[in-house]
């Protein structure tokens, strides 16, 4: 899945995790530990467009880079 300009402003958690390559609870436990920012609307968790960028731009690096 790929994260367009002309799509929702809001994804799913399990929506979000397949536009990063990443498996469901991995992002899950990302919301639940506040490494990455969500959106409450009743009972689920969406995560938006631009805090999806925002992520990735945040965490690309270049070069050698120790992970934490």
């Amino acid at each position: 899945m790929w994260v367009s300009a002309d799509g929702p402003l809001l994804l799913s958690i399990r929506d979000a995790a397949k536009a990063l390559g990443i498996s469901y609870s991995t992002l899950y436990q990302m919301t639940n530990q506040g490494d990455i920012e969500w959106v409450a609307i009743g009972n689920r968790k969406f995560i938006s467009r631009e805090i999806l960028m925002d992520f990735i731009k945040a965490n690309t690096h270049k070069g050698y880079y120790v992970a934490r």
